[in-house]
């Protein structure tokens, strides 16, 4: 008997096309059709084709066989398992089965090794890393490397864990708090309804310009050279970014200011974004609604920032709705997680010399789900200590009306005052 010729090489590389596209057990049985199919010669052709062993083949000959015995209406994959692909309890057993020891001697070790917090008996920590307590297990007799050590560690339930900055430093009633947090999503939804632009606004940390190191990476084609130190006096000036955000739109504004973070300074950042980008985008705008920290110079108790804010509203001629997030909570605020990780990410290795570099790079802030951000400079002066007017106390009910749910931190701003 001859043996089979074989078949073109469109066709065999249609047949290797098709065994990628099919699981391990089923192209393991398409396998044996095609060499049951051609006959003699038939496994040793389709084992060089689509690149198997012949033992491969022969299972999957014999799976064939099994599967003529099961429910023709209902027949099994090899493993027994419509959702698996290969058979329950493969693969090398784990090695404190294979050393039953290794279990209490690794108990002994972490025991000496660890420590616990003093008000949750579930929190435990260890200084061992896995190098070191592969190496405590290998003073004790057993062959352990630092890929199973680390494997040890998790199934014992330690992981690398950061520290969370959770714990409230400061008083906070916190029914107050989650009625402020209600509050605001209460006010964007009525706001998204009416058509009223939401902004999240806040002001980033700030950043020196220099010849100065940055964390972080960036594709260069050779290394640039900075100062091996960061102090301030190496620093050619100083950067204070102040965003816009637009919840609804996710539109982000940078200001760039040179000078100070003050409450002057924040309002004539939003007036800035106002200006050259959201007037156009809300055109018939009869009102603005603000959401913002309730410290710094956006402060929720700070006179001087309602009186900035009054200003403020006359120049864009809206009434500014404002919502300050619960003191300790600036976490939550939109534009942290939306928009200054982003940018943080797009300064990530950039050596920031001049308010011009930085401004070029932030501006190419983008992400895949439609983020684009738009930056001016602001190199007016602001000075520190300035107080409201002497009248501000007398007049500023006129103009700021607090709302009946935490007033402190829920007020609206008209510029052409109210009627008592």
């Amino acid at each position: 008997m001859n043996e089979f010729p074989g078949y073109g090489a469109a066709h065999e590389e249609t047949m290797r096309m098709f065994s990628r596209t099919l699981d391990e057990d089923h192209r393991r049985r398409y396998a044996a059709i095609e060499a049951l199919k051609i006959g003699f010669g038939g496994i040793a052709y389709v084992a060089r084709v689509l690149g198997m062993s012949r033992r491969t083949l022969y299972t999957g000959i014999r799976e064939l066989e099994q599967l003529r015995e099961d429910d023709p209406d209902h027949p099994q994959r090899p493993s027994g398992d419509a959702k698996r692909v290969r058979r329950r309890g493969g693969g090398r057993p784990p090695i404190t089965e294979r050393n039953p020891q290794l279990e209490s001697t690794l108990h002994e070790v972490l025991d000496a090794h660890s420590a616990g917090s003093p008000t949750d008996e579930r929190v435990r920590w260890t200084d061992l890393k896995p190098l070191q307590l592969a190496h405590r297990l290998v003073e004790r007799g057993f062959e352990i490397s630092r890929n199973t050590a680390a494997a040890l560690l998790d199934r014992a339930g330690f992981r690398r864990r950061a520290l969370r900055k959770e714990l409230i430093t400061g008083v906070v009633d916190p029914t107050a708090r989650e009625e402020q947090f209600r509050h605001i999503a209460a006010l964007r939804r009525l706001a998204r309804r009416r058509g009223i632009p939401v902004f999240s606004i806040d002001t980033k940390k700030k950043e020196l310009l220099g010849t100065l190191s940055r964390p972080g990476q960036c594709y260069t084609t050779a290394p640039q050279t900075v100062f091996d130190h960061d102090f301030r006096h190496l620093a050619d000036g100083i950067l204070v970014p102040h965003g816009v955000y637009d919840v609804r739109a996710n539109v982000g504004f940078i200001t760039l200011g040179t000078s100070r973070e003050t409450s002057a300074f924040v309002c004539d950042a939003i007036a800035l974004a106002w200006t050259v980008l959201f007037r156009a985008m809300y055109p018939n705008a009869t009102e603005v609604v603000l959401l913002c920290d309730c410290g710094g110079a956006n402060a929720a108790r700070s006179l001087r920032f309602k009186e900035d804010l009054i200003e403020l509203a006359t120049r864009l001629g809206v009434r500014l709705r404002i919502a300050h997030y619960p003191p300790y909570t600036s976490k939550w605020n939109p534009i942290e997680h939306r928009l200054f990780s982003q940018v943080e990410r797009a300064w990530s290795g950039v050596m920031l010399d001049s308010p011009e570099t930085a401004l070029r790079t932030v501006e190419q802030t983008r992400t895949q789900t439609g983020l684009s951000v738009t930056a001016r400079i602001l190199d007016a002066t602001y000075e520190i200590g300035r107080t409201c007017s002497d009248t501000f106390r007398d007049v500023k009910d006129r103009f700021i009306r607090h709302d009946r749910v935490n007033g402190q931190w829920n007020y609206l701003v008209d510029p052409n005052g109210f009627a008592y």
